[in-house]
């Protein structure tokens, strides 16, 4: 009968235990990216009441314990956020940070934002994990900082102009088309192309000037169009210009720049009685450029769109498996950490070997199930007052023996 009292008592730090468990979860279930808690029970020892061949027949439970208390790691809700670095895991992985000491450590907990520094950190300012490409070492995993990029400039090459030259055009009658074009540097130019119509029936002479000077050669000086309007005897026309030019840099390639007027893709150049006109225009290369935002792909590529309306790789976000995960070590402030029992983390890119993709401008929140939880509060509050009932009823046998005597 004195053993049912210790039995009573492991019942009773288990289910305390157990609440324990159940109170952890439902305190978190607005915390990001956190994962539940199950605790798990088992029998303890069982004594033999009898010897001999009968031995394990008759046998009485000594009490519960707690076998285990494990991590649920399925997925949590996906809540919307305004913020592009805001990123969550859709799918198996963990986003890798480190601390200021280098230590490393795991998370589903994706909102990030960047520092005064440029790095990209979590909540806790621990520095995100992957490749930098405008790190010196692009492809070792470490840090991610935008501070230093840049979108370099680069060289027009060639351009077209969609135009028509009016056909009623006197002769001598001349027609400006001018584009913006980029030098090695960066800077802004001004190519123009003056079109004078020629005595000839359909035909326009033409010449090219940059900035004011005009170009040094031109494979071509002429437009010829037939009766219909259509380009006749259609080439692309190259366009020399003396470099380097006054601030030391060159344009288009060794300084010829190609009109691109030949071909199917070319933008139309036509010859039509109506106004003379510039229907559109394309040139290659553009001025350098300054980071504006960013945003991340679902295979973790942190992209950037600069001023010069270019968009730039920055890195990539790595996520890291465990092929025990259930064994990390809950470090607190929604981290974990590597353990013996759950192996080295395996590094590899979001959407591959197994690992989710990535959701920008998502949070995945608490994976408690609160209606879960509470029935397991309900039956964890039963079974504590089940024990507290064995004890009164054990003391109240009890206190009947000892009233024999009397």
């Amino acid at each position: 009968m004195g053993s049912a009292l210790w039995i009573a008592v492991t019942g009773l730090n288990a289910t305390s235990r157990q609440l324990d468990v159940i109170g952890n979860n439902v305190t978190n279930a607005n915390t990001m990216g956190y994962k539940a808690g199950k605790t798990y029970f088992a029998n303890m020892l069982s004594q033999n009441l009898m010897t001999g061949t009968s031995a394990g027949i008759a046998q009485i439970g000594q009490g519960v314990m707690i076998a285990d208390i494990t991590t649920q790691f399925n997925q949590g809700a996906m809540e919307t956020t305004g913020s592009a670095l805001d990123m969550a895991i859709d799918g198996e992985g963990f986003f890798m940070v480190e601390d200021s000491e280098n230590s490393r450590y795991y998370t589903r907990a994706g909102a990030f934002r960047v520092d005064e520094d440029g790095y990209v950190i979590d909540t806790n300012g621990y520095r995100i994990q992957g490749y930098d490409y405008f790190s010196a070492t692009p492809n070792a995993v470490g840090d991610i900082n935008v501070r230093n990029a840049h979108s370099e400039p680069a060289t027009t090459t060639e351009f077209q102009t969609g135009m028509n030259l009016n056909a009623d055009t006197e002769t001598d009658g001349t027609f400006v088309s001018a584009l913006t074009v980029y030098d090695s540097l960066g800077a802004q130019h001004s190519l123009s192309i003056t079109f004078t119509k020629n005595a000839a029936v359909g035909t326009w002479d033409f010449e090219a000037d940059l900035d004011g000077d005009l170009a040094t050669a031109q494979s071509a000086s002429q437009l010829v169009f037939d009766a219909d309007g259509n380009l006749v005897g259609a080439a692309d026309v190259t366009l020399t210009f003396a470099t380097p030019l006054a601030n030391g840099a060159d344009i288009g390639t060794g300084g010829v720049l190609n009109w691109d007027i030949a071909g199917t893709t070319s933008e139309a150049v036509t010859g039509y009685a109506s106004n003379s006109v510039v229907r559109n225009i394309y040139a290659d290369g553009y001025p350098a450029g300054f980071l504006r935002s960013v945003s991340i792909e679902k295979d973790g590529t942190v992209s950037g769109f600069f001023t010069n309306a270019q968009t730039v790789a920055l890195g990539q976000v790595l996520l890291a498996s465990f092929a025990n995960p259930w064994e990390l070590d809950k470090m607190g402030s929604n981290l974990f950490g590597e353990s013996l029992l759950s192996g080295q983390a395996v590094v590899n890119a979001p959407g591959t070997a197994g690992l989710g993709d990535l959701i920008s401008h998502s949070l995945e929140q608490s994976n408690t199930d609160l209606s879960t939880e509470f029935v397991n509060m309900i039956t964890a509050q039963r079974a504590y007052q089940a024990c507290t009932k064995i004890i009164s009823t054990t003391d109240a046998m009890l206190d009947a023996l000892m009233s024999v005597k009397r």
